[in-house]
């Protein structure tokens, strides 16, 4: 739901979105909100006569999320708070779509008693809206707690406990397990993608909603001012809760790509990009894999596996990370294959 500290992998969507951000611009910017680009959101807002906006949780590169009220379901229902997505309307109906709404409606519509199918962040709905902006692609999810980003700021150290990260290790196997069986290669795993579930949905309304308060929006103004999230992670577990009994989901499926189809073939964080990646080599789903070892060592150890960053001023370079994948794996078998394989056979490529 937030940015992340890695750089992220690429997308197909128009440059202009990533347009550079002004000085005093927070979270998104400002320089999101035009035509093509991002909708203005509003406490209050009822979206598809059901979803009433209460604050926001979060945004990334194309998107804002939201928590809402589903004013259809019962009042102390589980599924009353959900989390809305509003997508950049370039997501949508421009030069190459997204396929985040097609995949996720796909996992959804899976058997929900396969191993796996829990461990997904799930579609509950999806709708279109009209804005000044234009249309809008919104995706509405369960509500879920924080990231693992921030989960280990829980525990001395920042250091998640082995008990419970062999718990989400498995958990995130089932995930990756239960994707690839669907087809789907997530593409983008990263401790601000994987996320603990709600535990205790009371806390919303008699803590979140009372000391969270989002700062006063006017609707007539003639620019949007984009409000800052309010952080989620104190709402969603009790104190007294046993940490080894949490469990995860994958989510952020936004740069997800098919199996057969690719969004696009510049994917994964930089740091946490498989060789093959890396090299223009063709990939398939292991990459997923490679990206999630190298994820779980970060979080396990606090040691990020591979940087690519070259002194005295650390800035990255392709050679050198090559270079770190060989000086810990050992040379890369001679059948691998790639635009840029043949520049780097000297150091064992």
């Amino acid at each position: 739901m937030a940015t992340s500290e890695y750089s992220n992998c690429q997308t197909p969507l128009s440059p202009s979105i990533y347009a550079k951000r002004s000085p005093g611009d927070i979270e998104e910017g400002r320089h999101v909100y035009r035509p093509g680009g991002f909708h203005p959101v509003y406490v209050g807002d009822i979206y598809h006569d059901r979803y009433e906006v209460l604050s926001k949780l979060g945004y990334g590169a194309y998107s804002t999320v939201w928590l809402a009220r589903d004013t259809q379901r019962q009042k102390r229902d589980s599924s009353e708070f959900i989390a809305l997505k509003v997508l950049s309307a370039e997501c949508y109906g421009a030069e190459k779509d997204l396929f985040e709404r097609e995949i996720l409606t796909h996992l959804k519509n899976g058997n929900p008693k396969q191993v796996g199918y829990d461990q997904i962040c799930h579609l509950v709905d999806d709708f279109e809206h009209k804005g000044p902006n234009g249309t809008h692609v919104c995706l509405v999810f369960e509500l879920i707690g924080e990231s693992l980003r921030s989960f280990g700021g829980w525990f001395p150290e920042s250091m998640i406990p082995e008990s419970v990260m062999r718990r989400f290790t498995i958990q995130l196997l089932l995930a990756l397990d239960y994707a690839h069986d669907h087809n789907v290669i997530h593409t983008d795993i990263q401790p601000s993608n994987i996320f603990v579930k709600m535990r205790d949905y009371t806390l919303i309304e008699s803590g979140y909603l009372v000391k969270e308060l989002m700062p006063h929006q006017e609707k007539n103004e003639e620019r949007y001012t984009v409000v800052p999230s309010r952080s989620f992670r104190r709402y969603y577990f009790n104190i007294t809760d046993n940490f080894s009994h949490f469990d995860i989901v994958l989510g952020d499926w936004g740069v997800s790509s098919w199996a057969d189809k690719h969004l696009t073939e510049k994917i994964q964080p930089v740091a946490l990009r498989a060789p093959e990646v890396l090299i223009e080599a063709p990939w398939d789903a292991t990459t997923d894999f490679w990206n999630l070892g190298a994820v779980l060592l970060e979080l396990f150890c606090a040691v990020r596996m591979f940087s690519g960053e070259v002194p005295p001023d650390g800035h990255y370079e392709l050679k050198q990370h090559l270079t770190e994948i060989v000086d810990l794996f050992g040379p890369v078998p001679k059948a691998f294959t790639g635009e840029r394989l043949s520049r780097y056979r000297p150091i064992g490529f």
